[in-house]
């Protein structure tokens, strides 16, 4: 689907939005009226006939600034339209995601000013850490073999979510014994990314020692290595993501704020998880 560029009061608003003219329609009022607001807006909200979630941000000073000199010199998608073509590309790629409906980015004066993304909602689903705390041992052994396969997989095919914590990662009823939906993954995508898939396990592994069990965190990145055919081996693995690892630690002693109330993280990895036998 193309994007669309339509002009508004506020500016020139650039929409994606792929299901119908219909659609397409409620997407630009929607987001005219967003525009117009220019308010943080993360709720539940109704569109095309059934319950999505919209994540709406200005874009102002700094950051706008950013955004449009790497849209002008790297041709980088502001977050919520990149949002968008990520959450089509993981779905087509057969990972669970939620549906994106439209986004849209307000521009004015050569910068984007303001941002908008609808989902379709994500039912009956809880975040990763919540659903291991009330697991059964088995269950929680189910949960650590489909996170190794999605995410060697997503390696695999290049893919870098790049904000790969836990809070990202909803567990959901099983459709055909699959239980994960990978979101929020607008930092990353496929190609060439400055951070790689050693970020992405060293966000996983940044509350690894309270999230998993020693053996847990063994059966992971085993069956990680296997799915992603990388043709390493587990000590250079857990070399390289305790060095990425140290990095998110050392921003975290820097900007305290981040830790979004949860105790600093402990040392990584236990000696018994490079140990073979």
């Amino acid at each position: 689907m193309p994007e669309l560029r339509h002009g508004i009061e506020q500016g020139e608003l650039r929409l994606r939005a792929g299901r119908g003219a219909a659609a397409r329609a409620e997407a630009l009022a929607l987001g005219a009226q967003l525009a117009r607001a220019d308010e943080h807006r993360a709720e539940f909200v109704p569109f095309a006939g059934e319950r999505a979630y919209l994540k709406a941000s200005p874009l102002r000073g700094r950051a706008s600034r950013r955004h449009a000199l790497r849209a002008g010199l790297l041709r980088a998608r502001v977050p919520r339209m990149a949002e968008y073509a990520n959450l089509t590309w993981l779905r087509r790629a057969g990972f669970r995601a939620p549906q994106p409906l439209a986004a849209g980015v307000l521009w004015r004066g050569g910068a984007p000013r303001f941002q908008f993304l609808l989902t379709c909602a994500v039912p009956a689903s809880v975040t990763l850490d919540v659903a291991l705390a009330a697991a059964a041992d088995d269950e929680r052994g189910l949960l650590v073999d489909e996170l190794a396969r999605e995410v060697g997989r997503l390696h695999r095919l290049g893919f870098v979510h790049r904000d790969l914590f836990p809070r990202n990662l909803l567990v959901v009823e099983p459709v055909g014994g699959r239980r994960l939906v990978l979101i929020d993954c607008w930092a990353g995508g496929r190609g060439c990314q400055r951070r790689g898939p050693l970020y992405d396990l060293a966000c996983l592994m940044l509350e690894g020692a309270d999230l998993f069990t020693v053996a847990e965190q063994r059966r992971l990145l085993d069956g990680y290595l296997t799915e992603r055919r990388a043709g390493i081996g587990l000590p250079q693995l857990v070399g390289g993501v305790v060095r990425r690892r140290d990095t998110l630690v050392r921003g975290l002693e820097r900007d305290p704020r981040r830790l979004r109330g949860k105790p600093m993280p402990g040392p990584w990895p236990p000696a018994a998880l490079t140990v073979r036998g």
